[in-house]
């Protein structure tokens, strides 16, 4: 709307208030001195000093006069009586007098018939006039007789009254007093078209309004101050090519205008080019206003246009400055605005942002053509970069198909799905989008079927293998590419082989070998090795070996590592059908090679051939035993290297070092359960060697120690001799006795029977009952070991722990080991972590099977870690990462909790050496290590690196939602630190809309209180031209104002 000026100074002048009325006929002061009589000359003097004090305006001494005159005329009805009392109350009036008012309303009250009555009426009008007490002055110029005034004074009258109910915006009424006195020009003309003009505007008549200001263009009063009104009729009229003409003079320093009038100038006048297209033409215009405009005056509206012609301009940086204020308003603007912010940052490059703008402008459901581009555009960026986890590109086309389904775009956007269905890792729902395709051509067969295979994978390096055999199963639903149907068995095989099914696994990698297009795969050598293993598992040596050699012969190029393994399991395999021979040369192979497993193999060969037909062959053995015992002092074999070629010493009857390999055994390793083997053969050596002493004192040992194992039996078998020599027979151990044996050995044989037949619920009673009436039974350790299971089979983990644990608490034996591992496993897997601990580093120093040796490396690697005792858990987690018999699966863990330990120490570019390593294990493993690259890359300021990594995690590791979901919250803060607020919440806002997850919520909540405080209060302003009067309200400063 208009804003109108205020003009009261213009057309208002600081004149005596009896001077206005000289076009009333009343009666002059002169005429009434006339009437004087020379009786009278007291009084004569009186008023002839009023008349000269009031012609001269010196109204405080006239108005005494007049009131002495009062005091000194008896007849209060006098005609000079009544001119007295006016002309008092009009000095009153005309000196500001706070009972000015009273007064003349005092006289008009008690001379209602004087002719003075009109005079005091204007009198009092024109006062409350002056004062800017508009409604008093409308009221009180109604009171005035038109018809006792001149032409001249109905024309003041009606400007003035007119004027009034302007400012009090009482139009309606306003215009008609206007009116009248536009019709003749003269003194009040040019005002009263002014505020006609402005009163025409309001009332939707912008032309009259246009034509009013036009007529008072050159007015003396008006020429420097109708322009902007002038462009403002002629910007609401579209009357824009005049406009482009008349409002650039107005710009030069030349017009005299204020500069908030050419800035409002600049901004019709750019608004005009605009409204034609001419964006060259509105640029200067429109970036001057924008320039001088600011606070509230810089509106949405006015965004939105600064930014849309820097657009059209080709400034796609500058335009995105301004659009941004106006992208934040939920209208149909705002939606523009992003949308065109999305062009923009296509034209900059920057497709993230754009993909994020667009989306924006898709949600917004202002525009339908805008809706549906923008979300096509997102889509396509979405497939372009691959890494929005929640408006994914496969989401966002099918929502475009379901949305738009006939649209002229329809072919491109189903063609782009495809290619998403073949690009995406979102392999689980794109599948069940692939399901949803009722006629599935070639093209689509083929994309389902590459999808389950990835999915297949995906699931299997997850660890769900159950649920990856489901989705190899359907790689052969459509087998267009022969090889992807061929490895699927392959990758069964491989599930199989980790859930410990070894038959169904041998038969997976055989289909594989069997089926069209598994001879090209690169998978071909391992499933031939996988095979060769798998049956091996199964102990059906003859078969592995068949296997293994199989593989050797076809697959001389493979890995290495993998070779090695195979002629390794080769020489198991000959060593476990007795052909030692054999075995001796496949072993001899792997010591040529040096690819690992050393000390396995010079023990494997040494037991080998000492039972070979070798001529020294007992001194090799020896050879072979006493080499791993000099080269790998920390081997797990150590101890039965120790013992056994002390047992080929006393076969050779070389008594002393056979000695002595016994005691290195006894005193290194004393709770092995070698040690009460080896008791038993340092008494045959003492028996040997003549040294009764020596063999009673380890009889005694192992009498007290192993009473009730079945080893003292065999220790008594041979020092019997030497105890019936010194009469030691009364105090036998119970292994001894043969009093109630047969009873407790059928006893504990029937309930161990059953639970190797796995039958647990039967065993169980059986077991108990054993243990109940043979506290100390020759079964003891064996008993509460398969009591244990039987516990754990049902479910009874409290218990099976307890049993376990009893088992470690008796002797070393041949259940020590394996119960140390099963109560630690137990007390891991209930989250016991001190207790989990405390067998692990019992399972460390008992152990003497690798693979357990190894398990309780992991074991202290993870409970040292969850107890936060980084020291110790880092020590077994390098031990475990860099020992060659860590299974892949484990050392990729073992490298993740390196890498965690690193950054929890602030050892940044070692952690990310580790993360490094382990991302491309892929599964849950890859999606954490990808994060953590970029926390470090945050972490280190490098801001854009982190914001890549983020794209990478979530493109690659989107099923894994802990991790994606933290990724973004990180590429929220990432925004925060460069400074892009509008990314910042426009990916926040996209969290909020899709996470229900309660700590993502919390966090990204906050987030967004942080984003707004950084953007600072919201853009409210006012129309640009609008209506700002006077309302009229009495206010008695104006009277200190005007005087």
């Amino acid at each position: 709307m208009i804003k109108a000026r205020h003009l009261f100074k213009i057309f208002t002048h600081k004149t005596p208030v009896l001077l206005m009325f000289t076009g009333l006929t009343l009666l002059p002061l002169s005429d009434i001195y006339g009437q004087l009589t020379h009786d009278m000359i007291p009084a004569e003097r009186v008023w002839s000093k009023a008349e000269d004090a009031f012609n001269k305006e010196q109204y405080a001494l006239a108005m005494k006069n007049f009131g002495d005159f009062m005091e000194l005329e008896a007849d209060v009805k006098s005609e000079r009586y009544v001119a007295a009392a006016y002309h008092e109350a009009l000095c009153a009036l005309n000196l500001y007098h706070r009972d000015a008012e009273y007064r003349i309303d005092a006289f008009i009250t008690a001379y209602p018939e004087s002719p003075y009555v009109q005079k005091a009426l204007w009198a009092i009008a024109d006062h409350h006039y002056k004062r800017r007490h508009y409604k008093k002055s409308a009221t009180a110029f109604d009171q005035v007789d038109l018809r006792q005034l001149t032409v001249d004074k109905q024309r003041e009258l009606r400007f003035k009254r007119g004027h009034s109910l302007f400012e009090r915006e009482d139009f309606e009424k306003a215009r008609y007093d206007l009116f009248e006195v536009m019709k003749k020009e003269g003194a009040y003309w040019a005002p009263a078209s002014y505020y006609f003009s402005h009163i025409a505007y309001l009332n939707g008549n912008p032309q009259v309004a246009l034509e009013g200001f036009e007529s008072i263009a050159t007015h003396e009063d008006f020429h420097d101050i109708v322009p902007i009104y002038i462009a403002q009729t002629l910007h609401a009229t579209s009357q824009f090519l005049r406009l482009k003409e008349y409002g650039p003079p107005l710009l030069n320093e030349s017009s005299g205008l204020e500069d908030e009038e050419k800035t409002e100038i600049a901004r019709l006048v750019g608004d005009a080019f605009y409204k034609d297209q001419d964006f060259d033409g509105a640029s200067p215009f429109l970036e001057q206003a924008w320039e001088g405009t600011r606070g509230p005056g810089r509106k949405p509206e006015f965004a939105y246009e600064v930014g849309y012609t820097r657009y059209r301009m080709g400034a796609w940086r500058n335009a995105l400055d301004v659009l941004a204020l106006t992208a934040r308003e939920d209208d149909k603007l705002g939606q523009n605005a992003t949308y065109h912010m999305a062009d923009c940052y296509i034209q900059l490059g920057q497709k993230d942002k754009a993909r994020s703008a667009f989306g924006r402008a898709a949600s917004k459901n202002y525009d339908i053509e805008i809706m549906e581009d923008a979300l096509f555009s997102y889509a396509k960026l979405a497939f372009e970069l691959s890494y929005n986890p929640f408006d994914d590109a496969i989401t966002a086309f099918q929502t475009y198909l379901d949305k738009y389904p006939n649209s002229v775009r329809r072919d491109e956007a189903y063609r782009f799905l495809l290619e998403v269905y073949l690009t995406s890792r979102d392999y689980d729902r794109a599948l069940n989008a692939l399901d949803q395709i009722r006629d599935k051509d070639l093209t689509v067969q083929g994309s389902y079927q590459l999808l389950a295979y990835n999915r297949g994978v995906e699931l299997y390096q997850g660890g769900k293998y159950d649920q990856a055999l489901t989705y190899f199963d359907k790689v052969r639903t459509y087998p267009i590419d022969a090889q992807l149907a061929a490895e699927s068995f392959y990758w069964q095989g491989e599930c199989y082989f980790s859930m410990r099914d070894y038959k169904n696994a041998t038969s997976s990698y055989a289909k594989f070998a069997r089926a069209p297009g598994s001879y090209l795969s690169s998978y071909y050598p391992a499933a031939d090795y996988a095979r060769g293993y798998a049956l091996f598992k199964q102990k059906k040596y003859i078969d592995a070996l068949s296997a293994f050699r199989s593989y050797l012969e076809a697959h001389q190029d493979d890995s290495p590592q993998r070779i090695h393994d195979a002629e390794l399991r080769t020489a198991d395999c000959f060593y476990a059908k007795k052909e030692f021979d054999r075995a001796v040369t496949y072993y001899d192979r792997c010591l040529e090679r040096d690819a690992g497993n050393v000390d396995y193999i010079l023990y494997q060969r040494a037991m080998s051939v000492s039972l070979s037909d070798d001529s020294r062959a007992l001194e090799s053995q020896i050879e072979g035993l006493d080499r791993l015992l000099e080269e790998f002092p920390k081997s797990r074999f150590v101890v039965d290297a120790l013992y056994e070629s002390a047992r080929t010493q006393i076969e050779r009857n070389k008594l002393d070092d056979a000695h002595r390999r016994l005691d290195e055994l006894l005193s290194a390793h004393p709770r092995n359960p070698r040690t009460k083997e080896a008791l038993v053969d340092l008494c045959l050596i003492g028996i040997k060697q003549d040294r009764p002493d020596d063999v009673l004192l380890t009889w005694d040992r192992i009498r007290t120690t192993y009473g009730n194992d079945p080893v003292a039996a065999d220790a008594y078998n041979i020092v019997e001799p030497l105890l019936i020599e010194r009469g030691l027979l009364d105090n036998l151990p119970p292994a001894v006795g043969l009093t109630g044996e047969d009873i407790e050995s059928r006893l504990f044989d029937a309930a161990v029977g059953l639970a190797l037949e796995e039958n647990y619920t039967k065993a169980l009673p059986r077991l108990e009952e054993y243990l109940r009436q043979y506290e100390n039974g020759h079964h003891i350790a064996e008993a509460q070991f398969y009591l244990a299971a039987c516990l754990n089979n049902a479910s009874d983990k409290s218990g099976a722990l307890l049993a376990y644990e009893a088992v470690i608490a008796l002797p070393p034996g041949d259940f020590t080991e394996a119960a140390a591992l099963a109560a630690a496993t137990l007390s891991w897997n209930e989250g016991d972590y001190p207790r989990a601990l405390t067998h692990y580093r019992l399972l460390a120093d008992i152990s003497s099977i690798q693979a357990n040796k190894l398990e309780s490396s992991i074991g202290q690697m993870r409970c040292y870690y969850l107890l936060d005792q980084p020291a110790q858990a880092f020590t077994f987690a390098n031990d475990v990462y860099t020992d060659p018999g860590t299974p892949e699966s484990i050392k990729r863990t073992a490298a993740l909790w390196l890498g965690r330990i690193h950054f929890d120490s602030s050892e940044l570019e070692k952690a990310l050496e580790f993360f490094e390593s382990t991302v491309k294990f892929g599964g849950n493993v890859g999606a954490e290590s990808q994060f953590m690259i970029a926390q470090i890359a945050f972490d280190k300021g490098n801001f854009e690196s982190a914001e890549q990594s983020l794209f990478t995690l979530v493109s690659d590791y989107s099923t894994y939602e802990k991790w994606k979901f933290k990724g973004f919250l990180l590429l929220v803060k990432t925004y925060i630190n460069i400074d892009d607020l509008f990314q910042a919440r426009a990916t926040a806002e996209s969290i909020i809309e899709n996470v229900e997850a309660e700590w993502v919520q919390n966090a990204c909540t906050d987030l967004l209180l942080e984003i707004e405080n950084l953007e600072g209060g919201s853009l409210h302003g006012t129309d640009v031209i609008e209506n700002s009067t006077d309302n009229g309200t009495d206010n008695d400063n104006d009277l200190q104002e005007n005087e």
